[in-house]
């Protein structure tokens, strides 16, 4: 038996004794304990009587420390957070990090999933939650997410934001598609051909009327033979020669490099907004958050599509082009 039992016969008493130290109030250490006003009273007193020190005095109907409250508290505090600090570590020496990451469902399946298994032969020990969200506007406190993405300037209240990729938008589309149609010169010759449109119901992003007016096209007759809810059908509509839809650089860059879609034209708007990872400032980053955080980073998303090959390029080349998806 340890020495220390002989002046304190149960260690709930030096709980007990911290909650009305800290709180300085009998009844909200009770509330805090989820025990009646007159334990708490009880406790103090067998505590007071163990170890023959007066812990607590009333001055004008509040509570105090005594000098040997005072002392005793200090100790108690110290030890508690000690022990919490040495359990908590070894915790987590025996468990994996769990993290829940939220992003929308086109950065998911176009730039996500294709990198996810380098990060787990690199990471092992991390585990992620991976939730596809229609917002950008989520309480990531509230909603217990460590990390996603948001799209602006990088200043958000309680969030810490690491810019990820600048926002470039391009014409994109297949070339079976192109195969098959006048190759558009000039953003207003986009107009003959079929634009894929997406309009998301929790999400504003760039339309195609948007990017016609930005690049000189001022309020432009649009057809709209085909309305998706997200920009991943837009682009999988792309790829499968349905007409072109609006790309972000980073969502089309793997179909790009893997000849399944090309540049339209070589005009893209830049807004001068960015893509940043986002974080919940009010509570520290999991381990594993900041792991998987500084390994987004790593994979380099700013690619450059500006020297991409056309498909004005590959039509003026001797042997031409074929399709892929013939």
């Amino acid at each position: 038996m340890h020495r220390l039992r002989s002046l304190i016969p149960s260690a709930n008493y030096l709980f007990v004794f911290e909650a009305a130290a800290r709180r300085l109030n009998f009844t909200a250490a009770a509330e805090e304990l989820n025990v009646s006003q007159p334990a708490v009273s009880k406790t103090i007193k067998l505590l007071e009587e163990a170890t023959g020190l007066k812990l607590f005095r009333r001055e004008r109907s509040r509570l105090e420390l005594t000098a040997e409250g005072e002392r005793l508290y200090k100790e108690t505090q110290e030890t508690f957070d000690h022990l919490h600090m040495v359990i908590s570590s070894m915790r987590k020496k025996h468990s994996r990090d769990i993290i829940r990451v939220s992003f929308s469902t086109s950065f998911v399946q176009l730039w996500l999933l294709p990198r996810l298994k380098g990060f787990k032969q690199l990471h092992p020990d991390v585990a992620l939650r991976i939730e596809e969200s229609s917002r950008d506007n989520q309480d990531m406190l509230e909603e217990d997410i460590d990390i996603s993405a948001r799209l602006g300037k990088g200043k958000w209240p309680g969030i810490n934001a690491w810019h990820f990729v600048t926002e470039e938008v391009w014409p994109v589309c297949s070339p079976a598609y192109l195969k098959e149609h006048k190759l558009p010169l000039t953003p207003q010759d986009l107009l003959q051909h079929t634009l894929l449109h997406f309009e998301e119901r929790h999400r504003s992003r760039l339309g195609w009327r948007e990017w016609l007016e930005h690049n000189g096209v001022m309020a432009p007759q649009i057809e709209q033979d085909f309305v998706f809810t997200d920009a991943l059908s837009s682009i999988k509509a792309a790829v499968h020669g349905q007409g072109i839809a609006l790309g972000w650089k980073h969502l089309v860059h793997d179909h790009i490099t893997a000849g399944r879609l090309v540049p339209a034209i070589d005009v893209c708007h830049r807004s001068g907004d960015t893509v940043h990872l986002v974080m919940p400032a009010q509570r520290p980053p999991k381990r594993g958050a900041e792991i998987f955080r500084d390994w987004l980073l790593m994979q380099g998303a700013d690619a450059d599509l500006s020297s991409a090959e056309t498909v004005h390029d590959i039509a003026a080349s001797p042997l031409g082009w074929t399709n892929d998806f013939e």
